[in-house]
């Protein structure tokens, strides 16, 4: 069983839901960021950046543990252990990871900074969280262009 160390983030959930729909047995510990868990002896232990998600899989590669960070290192993961969500095909392939880079960078990069543009900033800009929400719904939009014509955006 893979032990999955994660709070109610987008990174944290994505793992989770990658770990779900891979069909992976796994069981969470709930790791407190306003609480600062993610600084413990213990999780530092497992992730010296203190961040979350982090899964802990007895039997990874060859049968050895592995520890890993990273929601989309996590995701990638999961899709070679299963060999599901990731296509075998050279050019399918390079397709996924591309869409996937864009989740992980672009849109990921734009939802946050609305998020700590109306939440966290110490000044609020409304300009900024104007900015970034039209750039976060583009993005979404041209994944629904995409589906359009294909039921997964990597064809």
């Amino acid at each position: 069983m893979i032990d999955l160390y994660a709070y109610a983030t987008s990174n944290g959930q994505r793992a989770s839901i990658m770990l779900e729909e891979c069909g992976l047995a796994y069981r969470v510990h709930q790791v407190d960021l306003g609480k600062g868990e993610q600084r413990s002896a213990e999780f530092l232990r497992l992730n010296p950046a203190g961040t979350i998600p982090v899964v802990v899989d007895p039997d990874g590669p060859g049968g050895q543990p592995l520890v890993l960070s990273q929601s989309g290192a996590i995701m990638l993961y999961c899709a070679e252990k299963t060999g599901k969500f990731l296509p075998r095909e050279a050019a399918k392939r390079a397709l996924a990871l591309q869409w996937l880079m864009h989740a992980l960078s672009d849109v990921a990069r734009a939802s946050s900074a609305v998020f700590m543009s109306s939440v966290l900033a110490p000044e609020k800009s409304a300009a900024n969280v104007e900015f970034f929400s039209q750039l976060t719904v583009r993005y979404f939009r041209d994944a629904d262009v995409r589906l359009r014509d294909s039921d997964y955006l990597a064809g």
